[in-house]
Order: C-alpha cells, then sequence, then structure tokens
C-alpha cells in the first residue's frame, strides 16, 4: 500500500483548513487540461485528462465531509463525498467521473486545487500478478498545483483509501505503487 505522498502536507492543509477560496482567480467554472503519466513496476504510458470544475466545495459542505471523516472513518467519508454535490468532471477517453469535492487555496505561488471524485479513476497495477485487493479504494483524489498564469503540475491518486492519520488527521493512501503524474497543465477559463 503506498502512501499517497504528493506533497501531503499542502493538500492536507487544503483539504483540513479552513482557508478562504482564492480571490484573485476567477475560479469556476474553469477546465484543467494534463498529460497522465501512468506508472507501474512493468509498464509507463500516457493519456490525456480534461477536468472541469463547475463549483468549488462550500464550506458547509467541506466541514460535513471531514465530520464524516473524523467520527466515522472511511467508510463514512466515502459516503459523505457521495452525498456531496456534483462539483466538476474528470474525463479520461471517453469515461467520465463525477467529481465531488473541489477546492483551492491561495498560496504565494499560486493556488492548490484538490478534487476527491466519488469512484475511483483506474486501479493502476491491478492486473499484475499478484495485485492487492481493490477492497476500499474507492475515490480518486487529484492536487493541481497552478501558478499565476494558468500553468502548472499535479498527481493523481487514481484509486485512493482516505482515512484518520496522524499528523494531520487525515491520510490518502494509493492503489498503485506511486501516484499517476499530471504534467503540463494548463487552465481554461469558461
Amino acid at each position: 500500500m503506498a502512501v499517497f505522498a504528493l506533497a501531503v502536507g499542502v493538500w492536507l492543509s487544503a483539504l483540513v483548513g479552513a482557508a478562504p477560496q482564492s480571490k484573485n482567480f476567477t475560479g469556476a467554472p474553469e477546465t484543467f487540461h494534463a498529460r497522465a503519466q501512468v506508472a507501474t513496476d512493468a509498464a509507463r504510458g500516457d493519456v490525456y485528462v480534461d477536468i472541469r470544475v463547475q463549483q468549488y466545495t462550500p464550506d458547509k459542505d467541506r466541514e460535513a465531509v471531514l465530520k464524516a471523516l473524523q467520527t466515522g472513518g472511511e467508510t463514512a467519508f466515502v459516503e459523505a463525498v457521495r452525498k456531496a454535490p456534483v462539483a466538476g468532471q474528470i474525463e479520461i477517453g471517453k469515461q467520465t467521473f463525477t467529481i465531488r469535492w473541489a477546492r483551492e487555496v491561495k498560496d504565494d505561488k499560486g493556488r492548490t486545487i484538490t478534487l476527491v471524485t466519488e469512484k475511483p479513476v483506474y486501479f493502476v497495477g491491478a492486473g499484475l500478478p499478484g495485485a492487492k485487493s481493490r477492497a476500499g479504494y474507492d475515490v480518486a483524489v487529484v492536487q493541481l498545483k497552478m501558478d499565476s498564469a494558468g500553468v502548472g503540475e499535479g498527481v493523481m491518486a487514481a484509486a485512493a483509501k482516505v482515512k484518520p492519520g496522524e499528523p494531520t488527521g487525515v491520510q490518502v493512501d494509493d492503489y498503485g505503487s506511486e501516484p499517476v503524474k499530471l504534467l503540463s497543465v494548463t487552465r481554461k477559463i469558461q
């Protein structure tokens, strides 16, 4: 089980922190286009990803999801995410995945955008001999680091477990042996 190490401190501050939504960006709706670099011990490949954010998650919905995680663990977290309003979609090829959590947090270099889908996107390495069980990997988590010009990079746990953990209270475990890299991320205002 790989611990999703995508600058965990930054992601967790976006998830847990009560930082206000960025006011220097136009925000949603907006679209991001990226090249996803998927890797296992046996193979590597690229695929293009479009991320459409229709709205960022309001504080009351963010708090409800976090409370569910803290009081009911990963099962309650997944249930709360699936009940949250639709925030956007991730498109990979002909498949579309619903985003139920979208959060942007401004920092001195731009902003960090964290997204959670209502189901996993892909189980990287699941077809390999000796692959681990898919049980409990119920969502996907994406983190984008965007500069003020709308260019950036990111990572994705295409199948993830989100559970209570130390030191910040949240731990994201990635099904894959390493997160999917999102390269050449560009932002397009809708």
